[in-house]
């Protein structure tokens, strides 16, 4: 079986790709279509809609192609992942790949016009993703040790979400990440695979070793969040994101990954010369609140701690004496990691 090759290597997995219809020499017309609901009893129309998407199934992937007003002009909408590239699904969506794409749209008589008009078309909810190998007990500590790390919010849709069986985490979603707060995906690629597209694999990638493969993914979600990572940037057409360099990609990456952890730096270590044994105590009661599958937040913990205390005064001096301890010993702890391949792998992310 033939080795990953661009493993470490960040690429864009995914991305919506938006074409004006007047550059379009031609589009499937029935993209758009009136669909009517009839009762299958007395045959009467039940309900008429119109449908502006339309999925084009292909052997074991899809592509989704939508018909959309932005800024009042119709444009032709694809959701291009990199299934669509088959055998170089691991590669990703590059310059090199991209063809395929094209070809593949063109075939299906999705759409009509040049490449280079093809490579014009705009980018938005662009993913990017980079794959490790970890064996399988390691990437379960990783996980824990993201989860310990993550930045909570109270903010509904934000923070650590920790996926089915402990095998991912997720950082916000896809709906309500912002540039402040982006969507960051961290899963079992292999799982993955098996579980939501084994079909696919078996086409495409038997001849693959992708065993104990690992992916940590982004997405950057606009223009404007694609000029607050990469100032410099002239444009977001297809052509420019696929020509980013490979550092510029790494920035992405690494930025996503800081704006949702705590600074990766050497556990502060408890010291009883340092602290009392009362503050030692409760440090450690307000420790296990906070960094286990307890749920709790600062904010829940100091709720629960705090209802021993019936005079105000003393519950403002607990609470204050709570927080210091909290910002001074819990907030700036950081994970460290026991592997060096995982911390090998948070190097290569850029998590500082």
């Amino acid at each position: 079986m033939k080795d990953i090759d661009n493993l470490t290597k960040c690429s864009v997995d995914s991305l919506k790709i938006r074409i004006p219809l007047t550059l379009l020499d031609d589009y499937d017309r029935y993209i758009v279509r009136t669909v009517q609901e009839v009762d299958e009893e007395t045959c009467e129309i039940e309900r008429v809609f119109k449908k502006t998407a339309k999925t084009y199934e292909f052997d074991a992937f899809k592509l989704t192609a939508n018909i959309f007003k932005v800024n009042s002009v119709d444009s032709l909408i694809l959701l291009v992942n990199s299934k669509q590239v088959a055998l170089h699904y691991f590669k990703g969506i590059t310059l090199s790949t991209i063809r395929t794409i094209y070809e593949l749209c063109i075939s299906a008589d999705i759409l009509r016009c040049s490449f280079s008009t093809f490579m014009k078309a705009n980018c938005t909810d662009t993913d990017f993703k980079k794959d490790f190998p970890c064996i399988i007990d390691e990437y379960k500590q990783m996980i824990k040790g993201l989860n310990v790390m993550g930045l909570t919010s109270t903010k509904r849709g934000h923070g650590v979400n920790k996926m089915k069986n402990d095998l991912g985490i997720e950082f916000n979603t896809r709906l309500t990440a912002t540039i402040s707060k982006p969507f960051v995906k961290v899963y079992h690629k292999e799982v993955e695979l098996q579980d939501n597209s084994f079909d696919f694999a078996d086409r495409y990638l038997s001849d693959i070793n992708y065993k104990d493969i690992i992916r940590i993914e982004s997405t950057v979600k606009d223009k404007k969040h694609f000029n607050t990572l990469l100032p410099g940037l002239k444009d977001t057409s297809l052509d420019s994101i696929l020509n980013l360099t490979t550092s510029q990609k790494d920035i992405i990456l690494a930025d996503s990954f800081n704006r949702n952890l705590q600074p990766r730096t050497n556990n502060r270590v408890y010291d009883n010369k340092e602290l009392n044994s009362k503050d030692l105590l409760d440090l450690q009661i307000l420790n296990t609140l906070v960094n286990t599958k307890s749920g709790f937040t600062i904010e829940t913990a100091l709720n629960q701690i705090l209802r021993t205390q019936t005079c105000k005064v003393a519950k403002y001096r607990f609470k204050k004496r709570l927080m210091t301890l909290y910002n001074d010993y819990i907030l700036q702890i950081n994970y460290t990691e026991k592997t060096a391949n995982i911390n090998q792998i948070y190097d290569q992310i850029g998590w500082n």
